[in-house]
C-alpha cells in the first residue's frame, strides 16, 4: 500500500496496470484503484484546506495586526487635542451668547503644528451657508486666525461647529491615462484633499486592460483608509491582505501615493512596486523611488516611505511604469519645459501620455499608460 503513494501523487490517479507486487494479483484490481483513488483525494484536500486555513490565518493576523496599530495611532492624536487657549475659548463663547446662543461648550485649541481650531457646542440649531461664513469671519477675527466655514456636527439635541484654520497651500489636480489595448486599463488613480493634506494614489494592476483593473480594490480602499486617518504604511498593509485574499489566483497591484500637508508644504511619499516618481522643485526635477514589490504579492509589505518638502509653484507626478516604456530622461526634460512655462497639471499629465504613447507605438510594447499631476498654488491666489 506504501508503494501506491508515490504513484498517486505523480500521475493523480491509479489504473490496475500500476498496481505494485502482490496487490496486482487482487481479484477486484478495478474496484482497489476505486478506493484508492477516492482515498487520495479526500486527504488531498483535507491538505489543501489546511494550507488554506494556514493561510487565511496568517492574513487575519496582519490585518488585526495593521487595525490595532492604526487604532493606536488615532487613539494618540484623540489624546492630544492641543493647547487650550482659555482667552480666546471665553471671547468665542462670549461672542456666540451675543447671538442668543450660548455655547454648552467652548473650546480653542493650538497644535504641535501652531494651528488654531475651534470646536463650538451649541444646543440643536440649524445654520445656512452664509450664516456658516460669517461665524467663521468673526471667529476667525477673535482668534486673529483665518478660518474656513466650520464643519457641522449634529447629534442627540446637540450642534458641534468645528473651526479650522485655512491652510496656506491649495492643490490643483491633473491626470491623463490611455490603454494599452481598447477602453479598459489596469492603471487607478485618486486625487482629492482631507481637511489638512492634499492626497494622490496611482494603482498600477499587475498585466493590462481588464484582468488587471484591482482599482475598486486598491487604489479605493487607499483613499477611504487615508480619509479615515490611516498612515499610508497602515493603508498599504490593510490593502496587501485585501488584495491577497480577493482570489485564489495571485492579484497584485503597485501602489504609489503622495500626501501633502497644506499648511507647511511637507510631502510624505510612499511606494510599493510602483515606477519612479518626479517632483519638481524650484524649476529643478529629480526621480524618486527605488524598486519594491507590488502589494498583494508577499504576506507583508516591501515599501519605501521619504518625505520631501515643497511649496508654491512645485509639482509631484506619478507614472505608471508604461509611461516609462523610454526611460525617465525624456520625462525630466518635458517637466522642466512644463514647469517653467507654468502649464497647468492637467495639460502636463495630457502632454506626457500623449507624448509615451507616441514612443510605445515606435517601440511596439503597448502598456496602460497614467500620469497624475499635483501642482501647490497659494490659497492667496
Amino acid at each position: 500500500m506504501n508503494a501506491l503513494r508515490p504513484i498517486l501523487e505523480q500521475q493523480g490517479h491509479l489504473q490496475t496496470s500500476d498496481l505494485p507486487g502482490q496487490l496486482s494479483r487482487c481479484i477486484h484490481p478495478a474496484a482497489l484503484c476505486a478506493a484508492a483513488n477516492r482515498s487520495f483525494a479526500l486527504y488531498r484536500s483535507r491538505k489543501e484546506a489546511h494550507v488554506h486555513a494556514e493561510a487565511m490565518r496568517t492574513a487575519l493576523t496582519e490585518q488585526y495586526s495593521a487595525m490595532a496599530d492604526a487604532l493606536s495611532v488615532l487613539s494618540e492624536q484623540l489624546g492630544r487635542p492641543g493647547n487650550p487657549e482659555p482667552y480666546k475659548s471665553g471671547r468665542v463663547a462670549a461672542f456666540f451668547a451675543s447671538l442668543g446662543t450660548p455655547p454648552l461648550e467652548c473650546a480653542v485649541t493650538l497644535d504641535d503644528l501652531g494651528r488654531t481650531r475651534a470646536a463650538v457646542t451649541l444646543p440643536r440649531t440649524r445654520f445656512s451657508s452664509p450664516e456658516l461664513a460669517a461665524l467663521a469671519q468673526e471667529t476667525g477675527r477673535i482668534c486673529r486666525r483665518d478660518f474656513d466655514p466650520p464643519q457641522v456636527l449634529s447629534c442627540k439635541g446637540m450642534t458641534t461647529l468645528l473651526f479650522c484654520e485655512k491652510p496656506a497651500l491649495r492643490a490643483v489636480f491633473g491626470t491623463a491615462g490611455t490603454a494599452a489595448k481598447g477602453t479598459v486599463s489596469g492603471d487607478a488613480v485618486q486625487q482629492f484633499c482631507s481637511p489638512a493634506a492634499a492626497q494622490m494614489i496611482l494603482c498600477d494592476g499587475m498585466g493590462t486592460g481588464r484582468p488587471a483593473a484591482v482599482d475598486g480594490l486598491a487604489a479605493e480602499l487607499t483613499a477611504r483608509l487615508l480619509k479615515a486617518g490611516f498612515t499610508a504604511e497602515l493603508a498599504a498593509r490593510l490593502v496587501n491582505v485585501a488584495l491577497a485574499l480577493k482570489s485564489d489566483e495571485e492579484s497584485g497591484a503597485t501602489l504609489d501615493l503622495i500626501s501633502v500637508d497644506l499648511y507647511t508644504g511637507t510631502a510624505r511619499l510612499f511606494k510599493a512596486g510602483a515606477a519612479p516618481g518626479f517632483l519638481v522643485h524650484g524649476g529643478r526635477v529629480r526621480a524618486v523611488g527605488d524598486t519594491s514589490l507590488p502589494v498583494g504579492i508577499l504576506g507583508g509589505v516591501n515599501g519605501q516611505s521619504r518625505v520631501v518638502h515643497l511649496t508654491v509653484g512645485d509639482y509631484a507626478v506619478l507614472v505608471s511604469d508604461g509611461l516609462l516604456v523610454d526611460g525617465p530622461g525624456w520625462v525630466a526634460k518635458q517637466l522642466e519645459l512644463s514647469a517653467a512655462a507654468g502649464d497647468p497639471p492637467e495639460k502636463v499629465a495630457r502632454i506626457l501620455v500623449e507624448t509615451a504613447r507616441a514612443r510605445a507605438e515606435q517601440t511596439g510594447r503597448p502598456d496602460d499608460i497614467t500620469a497624475a499631476v499635483l501642482r501647490l498654488e497659494s490659497c492667496g491666489h
